[in-house]
């Protein structure tokens, strides 16, 4: 397998280096943002007002999985929102009892069990196997939902990186395996030795029945994760981002990996790394001349790449200064329409030029804690997924929405039409 190679970013200047690594508490554990709202107009979509334009796929409430050992009131992280080769829609979430829900028993430092805590962790809840994957399907563009079933489950934690559906109509699931103890000097005897790892498997039968799972060739020592959507090139082959954590180093930095079988086999193309910064949770999309757009986490980073995700440059920011969990669509026109969370509740950024300007923050829903992912419409409008919470109990929401023929604000429209 190819082991890549490094490619630091700063500013416009691309230099080939040895990489910096980050001690990242944990991508995912931020505190819970407070949402103020909006304070104009031009901050919010139009359309349908927010209550009647969002619907909920599954959640603690609602189209609640059957119970499990160890099911709690965290349903669920969003994975993502694909069109199988038979019509119907998927979407693919999480179900546990907690942000992470770690595999009992499991091995916190001291200060993370004081702060866990104070997102309410129950050190007593009893999961023996953690969260896991699950699926429901619709095949009214949205509007009704089947109940969740498992799509994954082995004996410790699990939650979705990506589900992507190749041109042959295979559907391919990246699977997030979240080992039992954080925060600690030293791997208790017994466990998983990377914090996360990341599984593949696959289904040729619109996920009916999956293969097993083939670990992904991760550089991370200890850890490697990612979110970013899977991007198939004219040439039938397929990214993915990922963001890594050596041990004792403090950036994290981001490898793209490649496969050219249809998911079978993955191989890193490409390291990256920025000068003082870190290459955390990015997302990929590709504009009509080929070009590759990467968008990062924390500062919003927008990266370009003209060879297929080798070499990469920055050619501008999408700020504020705080965006998490950013995930793009590239409409027809190559207008970028981006979501992200940081800027109260669930956000979009448009950019017109490839990236190197975004118009401020709309804000869809301001309220809740976001990661939401993005699906483009064979008609041009979205569906965008996303969570009410960081902590229990969560729902995952969902809206539709199109851009305007400015280019410069959303319209949430009905779902299912």
């Amino acid at each position: 397998m190819s082991t890549g190679k490094w490619i630091v970013v700063a500013g416009a200047l691309l230099v080939t280096a040895v990489a910096a690594v980050s001690t990242h508490a944990d991508d995912k554990q931020e505190p819970l943002i407070q949402p103020q709202g909006a304070k104009s107009h031009s901050d919010v979509p139009t359309g349908l007002p927010l209550d009647e334009a969002r619907t909920c796929i599954v959640g603690h409430d609602h189209n609640r999985p059957d119970d499990f050992p160890g099911l709690g009131d965290f349903i669920g992280w969003p994975g993502d929102l694909v069109r199988l080769a038979n019509g119907q829609l998927m979407f693919v979430h999480s179900a546990g009892y907690w942000h992470v829900s770690f595999a009992t028993p499991f091995v916190l430092s001291e200060g993370l069990q004081q702060s866990y805590a104070k997102w309410f962790l129950d050190r007593n809840h009893q999961a023996p196997t953690g969260g896991r994957i699950m699926s429901v399907r619709s095949s009214d563009n949205g509007r009704t939902w089947t109940k969740p079933v498992t799509l994954f489950n082995n004996e410790i934690d699990n939650g979705p990186s990506v589900t992507f559906v190749t041109n042959k109509g295979t559907v391919i699931q990246i699977v997030n395996q979240q080992a039992s103890w954080y925060g600690v000097s030293e791997v208790p005897p017994g466990h998983q030795l990377r914090n996360t790892l990341q599984l593949v498997i696959r289904s040729t039968d619109n996920g009916q029945t999956w293969s097993e799972p083939v670990p992904l060739n991760g550089a991370g020592t200890h850890y490697t994760r990612g979110r970013s959507r899977c991007l198939q090139l004219h040439d039938g082959g397929i990214l993915w981002m990922s963001y890594n954590k050596d041990d004792g180093v403090e950036h994290l930095y981001g490898t793209i990996h490649r496969s050219d079988d249809d998911g079978l086999t993955w191989q890193i193309v490409s390291k990256i790394s920025r000068e003082g910064k870190d290459t955390d949770e990015g997302d990929l999309g590709r504009l009509s001349s080929g070009r590759l757009v990467l968008v990062l986490r924390r500062d919003g980073g927008t990266l370009v790449s003209d060879d297929d995700g080798v070499e990469w440059k920055q050619v501008g920011q999408v700020g504020p200064d705080y965006v998490f969990a950013p995930h793009l669509v590239v409409l027809p026109d190559d207008t970028i329409v981006l979501t992200a969370g940081g800027s109260q509740g669930q956000c979009m950024f448009l950019s017109t030029d490839g990236g190197a300007n975004w118009t401020p923050p709309i804000r869809i829903d301001p309220g809740v804690y976001g990661y939401g992912k993005l699906f483009l419409m064979d008609d041009e409008t979205i569906l965008m997924s996303y969570i009410m919470s960081g902590s229990t109990p969560n729902r995952c929401y969902l809206v539709r929405l199109r851009v305007n023929e400015q280019r410069d604000g959303i319209e949430l429209l009905p779902i299912g039409t």
